[in-house]
């Protein structure tokens, strides 16, 4: 680690899947003013070796998931759910560590059991898109500190309450199904006879355009823009359509069983 380090935390990960090479690539590329040193598991080697070998000044990649407790200040849980348990009760965490929790569906007093008392100990949900972009991270209990690390690659949503923070954590199972959708639209266009490339590029910013535009449209909310369309118009006929097919009701209903499922383990 370089000397420019010294005065900064060190963040280790207990797991090295996708979600951790988002974030680690996030703090490396996009928080270059704040370096932290990074200190990775041997979980999933071919991962973590790459991401040193891509960040070499920011990153070790640790032998052990002791190791990575013992040479760390926050730890940063990102491991399956499944295995959540075992690989946390085999850790000996201190007193002092600040603890974030990203297993998706256990409660902090679940993970408290498993870890022991520790200065910090917080819920996070960030997405992927972490690495390119400061896009929102969910964080229950509010705490200043983990919010502050985690500013410098995404915008902090901070919730008092983890059933609050599981419901806005459902919406992140949109991720698979928002791509499909485009990937949908390009398909179709590409199937009129636009080139792939072209119809991808733009299906990518119009669906930008259309964020941008609900979160800059001040007063106006976002179910005034859903009901601004013109009568007989084409966005009033695929509206039409795709209620009288029940395709939006879907989207709601798919996020009954998704929170079920992320607060099926909560006391």
């Amino acid at each position: 680690m370089n000397s420019s380090t010294k005065n900064l935390p060190t963040i280790g990960f207990i797991g090295t899947g996708t979600l951790t090479t988002a974030l680690v690539t996030g703090f490396c590329s996009r928080a270059a003013e704040k370096p932290y040193p990074i200190v990775l598991s041997p979980r999933n080697r071919e991962k973590a070796a790459a991401l040193q070998a891509e960040f070499p000044d920011r990153v070790k990649v640790a032998e052990t998931f002791q190791e990575v407790a013992d040479k760390s200040d926050w730890l940063v849980l990102a491991v399956l759910p499944s295995v959540g348990e075992e690989v946390c009760r085999g850790i000996k965490f201190r007193p002092t560590h600040k603890v974030i929790n990203m297993l998706a569906d256990r409660s902090l007093q679940e993970i408290r059991s498993w870890i022991g008392p520790t200065e910090v100990l917080v819920h996070m949900v960030p997405v992927t898109y972490n690495a390119v972009f400061s896009g929102p991270i969910i964080q229950t209990p509010p705490q200043a500190e983990a919010a502050e690390i985690f500013a410098d690659i995404g915008s902090m949503v901070q919730v008092e309450e983890r059933q609050q923070a599981a419901v806005l954590a459902a919406i992140t199972a949109c991720v698979a199904p928002y791509f499909t959708l485009l990937s949908t639209l390009i398909k179709w266009a590409s199937s009129q006879g636009v080139p792939e490339e072209l119809a991808a590029d733009y299906v990518k910013k119009f669906f930008q355009g259309l964020t941008e535009q609900a979160i800059r449209s001040g007063n106006q909310s976002v179910h005034e823009l859903a009901a601004e369309f013109t009568p007989g118009g084409t966005n009033f006929m695929v509206k039409e359509m795709l209620t009288e097919q029940g395709v939006f009701a879907a989207w709601a209903r798919a996020m009954e069983p998704v929170l079920a499922r992320l607060t099926a383990n909560f006391s």
